[in-house]
């Protein structure tokens, strides 16, 4: 156990002095080879820290062992450390880019959505996960006409906190801690936006719903402030072109259930909102940051598990298929009365 702690300690320090000194050098590097540069990152990670490969291994495996073969899986793997390295100097270069160059890069789809969301007046929630390159999702959305507010986990270590939201900022989004609740509440009376990664492992769940096929420690409050704002949850994600351009898309917003059992609809609202993110998942399974851990939490470890909703505790196999058949086979993108 302190041969563990001490290697995860020694990684640490070496990684982060890695990342100041790529922060400061990267940008003067030209586009392709500072992505060859991430994708030789990506190449070395893996066999630097082969305890993380078999983690991320694994969790592909759990999620689609079925539909995959062990080589199938060992590729995604890889094809993932590679694009995290990518995105990682691209990350890196952000606060160096000019506005104009950002959008060079950049397609945006969907924007019609979000238009539509703010008529409204009551603000836009968008739902993205650790897919693509979030951050450049970030950039790009900040540089649009409207308001943009990204809810962040704060880092451990504070002066990776400060490093992050240096570049965050660097192009006028604004962020504020998880934790913030009155900022979340603000941002939508403003009738601005409000900018939430969803798949993160909770360590306070408000619900365990399915994920990849195993139940997940969820954060209910995306579907908790949509539900009582009134603001729509319109889901968002970047996407990498082969040319190496940015494609950000916006999809219809989430159709929510109100039927006025809070309780049940918050567990049916938070279920709809991770399958969505779970199938833009399936859908590019290499593209997902799977060093996540986003099943670390289990329902038998949290204290008092009979007051947190379950999706496999509470519901049937057909109650849930229920519940989530409007986004399966969608006859409308407006919220269910």
């Amino acid at each position: 156990m302190k041969d563990s702690l001490r290697r995860r300690k020694f990684e640490a320090a070496i990684g982060k002095r890695m990342l100041f000194l790529a922060a400061r050098v990267m940008h003067r590097v030209p586009l392709g080879a500072a992505l060859a540069i991430g994708r030789g990152l990506g190449w070395l990670a893996p066999r630097l820290t082969p305890h993380h490969f078999r983690r991320v291994r694994r969790d592909i495996e759990l999620a689609f062992g079925d539909e995959m073969s062990p080589r199938e899986i060992t590729r995604i793997a890889r094809r993932f450390y590679q694009r995290i390295g990518e995105s990682l100097v691209e990350f890196l270069r952000l606060p160096y880019l000019s506005a104009e160059e950002i959008h060079r890069g950049a397609t945006v789809k969907g924007i019609e959505y979000l238009e539509a969301a703010l008529k409204k007046g009551k603000g836009a929630i968008l739902l993205t996960a650790h897919i693509g390159n979030w951050e450049m999702l970030a950039a790009v959305t900040g540089l649009t006409p409207y308001k943009f507010t990204a809810i962040i986990r704060p880092q451990a270590d504070n002066a990776l906190n400060l490093l992050f939201n240096r570049i965050r900022e660097a192009h006028g989004l604004k962020v504020a801690p998880l934790s913030d609740v009155r900022t979340c509440l603000r941002v939508l009376r403003r009738n601005e936006c409000l900018g939430i990664v969803g798949d993160v492992n909770a360590n306070n769940p408000g619900a365990f719903v399915q994920f990849l096929g195993r139940p997940a420690a969820t954060y209910t409050g995306v579907a908790h402030l949509a539900m009582t704002t009134g603001a729509e949850i319109l889901p968002i994600f970047d996407e990498r072109l082969p040319d190496h351009r940015h494609h950000v898309r916006i999809d219809p917003p989430i159709p929510l259930v109100h039927t006025g059992d809070a309780a049940r609809d918050l567990l049916v609202n938070t279920m709809r909102t991770q399958y969505v993110l779970q199938q833009e998942i399936r859908r590019r399974p290499h593209d997902w940051f799977w060093l996540l851990n986003r099943w670390k939490t289990r329902p038998e470890t949290v204290a008092a598990p009979e007051r947190i909703p379950m999706e496999h505790r509470d519901l049937t196999p057909e109650e849930a298929r229920e519940a989530l058949a409007p986004l399966i086979a969608p006859s409308s993108s407006s919220h269910e009365r």
